[in-house]
């Protein structure tokens, strides 16, 4: 969908989702919600997959980084 399109539907939308009745409207939000976890999901597998190949998820890498912030933050006990 081109930018020109998706801006051209906005006012329908707005206007549709302006007469909703309060439970139509806690599940458009509930949808919104679903879809943005979604993306975000999306965009962290795909970093995460850059990084990996990169070699900056190696467990070692990991484990090190882990140590490294307890001796900073100790944890009370």
């Amino acid at each position: 969908m081109t930018s020109a399109h998706s801006a051209s539907l906005l006012p329908e939308v707005m206007s549709k989702v302006a007469n909703l009745d309060p439970a139509s409207l806690a599940a458009v939000h509930r949808f919104l919600s679903r879809l943005e976890l979604a993306q975000l999901t999306e965009e962290i597998q795909d970093d995460a997959e850059v990084l990996r190949a990169a070699g900056k998820l190696e467990n070692s890498l990991i484990e090190s980084a882990v140590r490294e912030h307890r001796k900073s933050h100790p944890y009370a006990g």
